[in-house]
């Protein structure tokens, strides 16, 4: 109850600001003439009008301006993203590179397409260990690529050392068959 009398205190209160302010208008408008009415609603009415331009239709005229300028643009980006989506569902279509089988001979004849010669070629299972001196890194590197690739083999061990010759290393690598998905 004590809440009610408060808020219906305070409304009483604003209700009686606003009839103190509408009377002082009154008061303010029945002392003008009538040439001087009309002014004053033409200027409130110019100020409105204003208001209304800067507030409502101008950021509406630069909104459209601005989606014409970007309309090109994003109409070139549509077209170039539903061509990527037609590449994409055509490349499931595109057969995967079929694994060698992978041997011993098989990884020699590799690495020496590659131009490398490794010191001990060991093949069990689905592992290789592979031994190399007195190799350049870079060439080693590049001898890998296509044992990953082509072979589907993956490095699981690696110890490579440094030799006293820039660039030239000794490499250990152990290398296990993947498996088909």
């Amino acid at each position: 109850m004590r809440l009610n009398r408060k808020f219906s205190g305070k409304w009483a209160l604003q209700s009686a600001r606003f009839t103190d302010r509408r009377a002082t208008a009154a008061h303010f408008w029945s002392e003008r003439n009538r040439r001087e009415r009309i002014l004053i609603a033409l200027g409130v009415a110019v100020v409105l009008l204003g208001l209304l331009y800067v507030l409502l239709i101008d950021p509406a005229l630069q909104g459209r301006a601005q989606l014409r300028k970007n309309l090109p643009v994003l109409r070139q980006q549509s077209a170039q993203l539903q061509a990527m989506a037609k590449q994409a569902a055509a490349l499931p279509k595109v057969a995967a590179p079929t694994a060698t089988s992978v041997s011993k001979e098989s990884i020699e004849a590799a690495l020496q397409t590659s131009g490398l010669r490794a010191k001990s070629v060991a093949w069990s299972g689905d592992f290789a260990q592979l031994q190399f001196t007195e190799v350049p890194f870079n060439a080693l590197l590049d001898a890998l690529q296509p044992l990953q690739k082509t072979m589907r083999l993956a490095v699981v061990e690696a110890t490579v050392t440094a030799t006293g010759t820039a660039g030239s290393v000794n490499a250990s690598l152990t290398l296990r068959a993947q498996k088909a998905d």
